[in-house]
């Protein structure tokens, strides 16, 4: 349908009513194990005797309704019954008991034996895990395709580039993700966008030739045999005179589509004992047509459906004369002067383009197997869309929306794009469906199907490939030795870019920088290139490790990056030239790993500054996973600029003199102060404000460096909390949700995995896929 044409009301009316009709969701699975529930816990006289006295004479001081310190207000926890509701609470209590923040050095400190009541209190009720018996592996909410999802999944399923979801209303962000289900809501304006995108996409998948195409074809004829007389007053167009049995032939003529086409022989023929020439015109081989050529040239023409692709058409001299009778005379001849095709003939489809390939499997060859064409390609588009088997009823459901548009007089390609649009509408594609069975609840492993789905949009954010379908039909994907090498395909397939862009793009933060404005009177140096440059040699960086399966360790600290020439004027390394990115050996311990990415240090800084809080609250979230406490209401920020004297660090010192700004300043300034020596985008510096930069730092755990390479050092004797971190918000980002305390076991597990396999990334996707957090799923109880 033309572009700007009136849309027929029976259009309109189904594409309203497919949504409704044409998807069953898959089949309610049957084997659903109970879910583990926590036990009941008894009525506990510990908490009112011996815990609740400790948190009013050690805690309640600074974490209460008033103040809320942290982020925290214990003096709420009054019984028992109320402090066993807030398990959040309670998780944050044993961290920091846990690391000796709490309480802080001039306070009063509990003893030993008070510290040990308490961690084993919060362990016993909250934190105790049975990770040997069947564990929880959450419940994903059922969520609908994110911008890039929806993008990358019509590309791979239509064969089209274009992007029809930029237009779509940004997704909202959880957890530092925008593929989290509990946040993607589906506001009534995306109703209509899906409506305007899924002809988008048909528009450009489906690509008619709306004209007839007279194709000439100049070129030399293949002439058999080799001795034929070939006049060649015309280079273009030789002429071809056969005596003797011989044909000419056009070799690989390619028709872009199943249509009818008109072939059209110039020849002449030349009789001899009264019997005419014959000449017979054949497609592969197979003769189509016979003609008696003419005295004087004649264009001959016969008209026949030809199938898409690539096509041998030949006229043959078929009676030649016997030279045992023909004396003197001349033989019988013909003379062939050109082969022409003219075609597709009438409006069709281009079959030559990708889109029409994956899409339209089969093409009717008469008008009695459209309905035959049209089940075919409905039964592999919706089994792609939906990313399942698709039963029988769902393709009747989609045949009648064709038999809807062809009893209106629609031609094919017009009549199949109404149930097309259709699956391209469907919850069965727009969301991530993994149904379960009605009523109860329990635990469900997922069908191979459910799984390669989670996988693809795991690593690629999109559909899964032809050959996950298959190894799903089979039953096997989730074999060890099979989701090994499948993972190993896959992340080195170019789609796992899009983990890259999603993933990497999230956890650090680069999409931020696409729009950050750092000041120009400031930073002289900054300009567009080096933004673009920035954000590029992270994703480099990030994309090396995935492809070649590094160590995970090497985000912390690796001996090269990637760079090109205005990146490397900015870093201070020289011999690189032009645009082209590529890797290099740093000479000195100044810079490794992401931490001292340019990336990273200009988006974790101020437009005209560096910020050592944002820089240290970076590190703690994103390095260490370590949650920093909010800060306390009604703290006075910094001063600008030049009004408190010396260094940015000596002016943060003199801002965190105020007690209230202590507690917090404590486990963010020393990781960022770490960082002083990169300036606000990440160029090396020596002084600050014409002083000498102290690039000191003591953690609250005991921990000393001396500058970035030594800091990187202290971060690298936290490997276990890096691992745990990269595993946390990889495991969130494969499965579309929020960490829930019982993921605990997961996330041991896969650090286990993770280290035991000597730290390759493989590994560590590897035991996520293997986690019971992403083969299974709870069953929410039916209300």
């Amino acid at each position: 349908m033309a572009r700007g044409a009136t849309v027929p009301f029976y259009f309109v009316v189904a594409i309203g009513l497919s949504v409704l009709i044409v998807g069953g969701l898959i089949e309610s699975p049957s084997q659903v194990t109970a879910r583990p529930e926590p036990a009941a816990k008894p009525t506990d006289p510990v908490y009112e005797k011996q815990i609740l006295p400790l948190l009013t004479k050690y805690c309640n001081g600074c974490h209460n309704a008033q103040k809320s310190s942290g982020g925290l207000a214990l003096d709420t926890l009054t019984t028992e019954a109320i402090a066993r509701k807030d398990r959040k609470t309670w998780v944050a209590v044993e961290k920091v008991l846990a690391t000796g923040e709490m309480p802080p050095k001039k306070k009063p400190q509990p003893t030993k034996e008070e510290r040990e009541l308490l961690a084993g209190w919060i362990e016993k009720n909250f934190t105790k895990l049975n990770c040997t018996g069947p564990q929880d592996p959450g419940h994903v909410t059922l969520r609908r395709l994110n911008r890039t999802e929806y993008n990358n999944t019509v590309r791979d399923l239509c064969g089209v580039t274009i992007k029809p979801a930029d237009d779509f209303p940004s997704d909202d962000v959880g957890y530092g993700f925008d593929n989290i289900g509990d946040v993607l809501s589906l506001p009534p304006i995306l109703l209509e966008k899906y409506l305007a995108a899924a002809d988008q996409v048909l528009d450009a998948a489906i690509m008619p030739i709306a004209t007839t195409i007279a194709v000439n074809i100049p070129r030399a004829l293949e002439v058999v045999p080799k001795s034929a007389k070939v006049v060649k007053a015309d280079e273009r167009r030789p002429k071809i005179i056969l005596t003797t049995e011989g044909s000419a032939s056009v070799e690989n003529y390619a028709c872009p589509a199943t249509a009818e086409y008109t072939i059209r022989v110039r020849a002449w023929g030349r009789s001899e004992g009264g019997v005419e020439p014959n000449m017979s015109v054949r497609l592969d081989g197979k003769e189509i047509k016979t003609f008696h050529p003419p005295e004087k040239t004649k264009p001959l023409e016969t008209r026949l459906t030809i199938g898409a692709g690539n096509h041998k058409i030949t006229a043959a001299f078929t009676n030649p004369s016997d030279p045992k009778t023909l004396g003197d005379k001349q033989p019988r001849a013909v003379g062939i002067e050109s082969i022409d095709i003219d075609g597709p003939i009438g409006t069709v489809i281009d079959m030559r383009s990708q889109s029409a390939k994956l899409m339209l499997v089969a093409m009717p060859a008469g008008k009695e197997d459209t309905a035959v064409a049209a089940r075919k390609v409905l039964a592999n588009f919706a089994r792609r869309a939906y990313r399942r088997p698709v039963k029988p009823e769902e393709v009747d459901r989609l045949m009648k929306l064709f038999a809807l548009a062809e009893s209106k007089g629609e031609p094919f390609h017009r009549a199949i794009r109404l149930p097309l649009k259709a699956v391209l509408v469907s919850p069965n594609f727009l969301f991530r469906v993994e149904d379960d069975p009605t009523g109860g609840a329990g635990v469900r492993d997922l069908n191979d199907f459910e799984f390669a789905a989670r996988l693809s949009y795991f690593l690629w954010s999109s559909m899964p490939d032809e050959q996950l379908f298959e190894i799903a039909g089979r039953g096997e994907l989730q074999k060890p030795a099979v989701l090994k090498a499948q993972i190993a395909r896959m992340l080195k397939d170019d789609k796992s870019g899009a983990l890259v862009e999603n993933f990497a793009g999230q956890w650090l933060q680069l999409r931020n920088l696409r729009s950050l404005s750092p000041d120009t009177g400031t930073f002289k140096s900054w300009d567009e290139p080096l933004r673009a440059a920035m954000i590029r040699e992270t994703e480099l960086f990030f994309e090396h490790i995935v492809k070649n399966d590094r160590n995970v360790l090497e985000f912390l600290d690796a001996n090269y990056t990637f760079v090109n020439e205005r990146l490397a004027k900015h870093y201070g390394i020289k011999g690189v030239s032009g645009r082209e990115f590529r890797q290099v050996k740093f000479e000195n311990t100044r810079r490794g790993g992401i931490v001292t990415q340019a990336s990273v240090l200009t988006v974790t800084s101020n437009p005209t500054r560096t910020s050592p809080v944002k820089r240290g609250k970076w590190v703690l979230e994103n390095v260490l996973g370590v949650q920093p406490p909010p800060p306390a209401p009604d703290v006075p920020e910094l001063p600008p600029v030049g009004q408190l004297k010396g260094t940015l660090r000596q002016q943060m010192e003199q801002h965190r003199a105020n007690a209230s700004c202590a507690t917090c300043h404590s486990k963010l300034d020393p990781l960022g102060f770490g960082l002083e020596n990169f300036d606000g985008i990440g160029g090396w510096r020596d002084q600050d404000n014409k002083q000498p930069i102290d690039s000191t730092g003591v953690l609250p755990d005991g921990g000393k460096f001396d500058g970035p390479a030594e800091l990187r050092k202290v971060l690298l004797g936290k490997s276990d909390q890096f691992r745990a971190c990269l595993a946390e918000k990889l495991l969130t980002f494969a499965l579309g949700r929020g960490l829930e305390y019982y993921d605990k076991c997961a996330i041991n597990e896969i650090v286990t995995k993770l280290k035991t396999n000597d730290d390759h990334f493989s590994a560590l996707v590897f035991a996520i896929a293997e986690s019971d957090a992403f083969r299974k799923r709870a069953v929410k109880r039916s209300e």
